[in-house]
């Protein structure tokens, strides 16, 4: 039988942007998003597999200019494309999160018959030009939250790791990185815009706001076929954002810490 697999969906964002809660939100409505995830719906292969590229190139997900550097170059973006097709090419299932098991079998057969399919790993955002060149007509949705908000988040996060005993991750216990840092992942982002015509991009507070309606119109545009009940039980999953924000003089805003 003839293969039918369509190209897959990338949802990408800074860490801490509600991409979990979306890519949560569109399994609920059709989008395969793999089977051996971890608590925020990644695979823990595919992490491993930028994060590896990444530390050749000097670089890591919260230090990415060595890498972004890297992918200015036809050289760069070539050797990149390349390892992440040969990579995949050796172990697809497993990168994706897909279990060697029946079901794991049973979702990868739905997949080359044309379920829709794709993946959410906020790394995805730096290797999107790469992942471009393996699948060029993926549909990409990037997710923006606030940088404030996000960059509390991360901070948030550090700071209880580093409490727990973990090394510190460069400069993440330092605010104004970041911000800078969520900043520079939505520019990244951006710029796929010019790239490629199937690009969505959403703010997080605005799926917050309307969960239904703006859950739809991504499901949409992934592709999806959902009925109202499918609808209404992935918006409940939608935590409302906060009713007011308070900012202070310097422009730090309270954030709930979503990720």
């Amino acid at each position: 039988m003839k293969d039918r697999q369509c190209a897959p969906v990338m949802i990408i964002g800074a860490h801490r942007s509600g991409t979990t809660a979306t890519a949560r939100a569109l399994e609920l409505l059709g989008l395969q998003i793999g089977q051996r995830l971890d608590s925020h719906a990644e695979s823990k292969r595919l992490q491993e597999l930028h994060d590896a590229y990444l530390r050749r190139v000097g670089a890591s997900w919260y230090e990415p200019e060595p890498f972004l550097d890297s992918l200015t170059t036809a050289e760069g973006q070539r050797n990149c494309a390349e390892y992440l097709r040969e990579n995949i090419g050796c172990d697809f299932a497993e990168i994706f999160g897909y279990r060697k098991n029946i079901k794991g079998l049973w979702l990868l057969a739905r997949m080359k018959m044309g379920t829709p399919w794709g993946w959410k790993e906020p790394r995805t955002t730096l290797f999107a030009p790469a992942w471009l060149e393996v699948f060029p007509e993926a549909r990409i949705v990037q997710v923006i939250r606030h940088p404030m908000a996000a960059a509390i988040s991360i901070r948030e996060r550090e700071l209880t790791f580093q409490r727990a005993g973990d090394a510190p991750c460069g400069r993440l216990d330092d605010l104004d990185y970041d911000v800078n840092l969520v900043r520079r992942y939505i520019e990244i982002g951006e710029k796929l815009e010019h790239r490629t015509q199937t690009y969505r991009r959403v703010r997080f507070e605005n799926i917050q706001a309307d969960a239904e309606n703006s859950l739809a119109d991504l499901a949409h545009f992934c592709g999806l076929r959902f009925s109202a009940k499918q609808l209404k039980a992935a918006a409940a999953t939608i935590r409302p954002g906060a009713a007011a924000r308070s900012t202070s003089p310097s422009g730090r805003c309270e954030a709930e810490s979503l990720r």
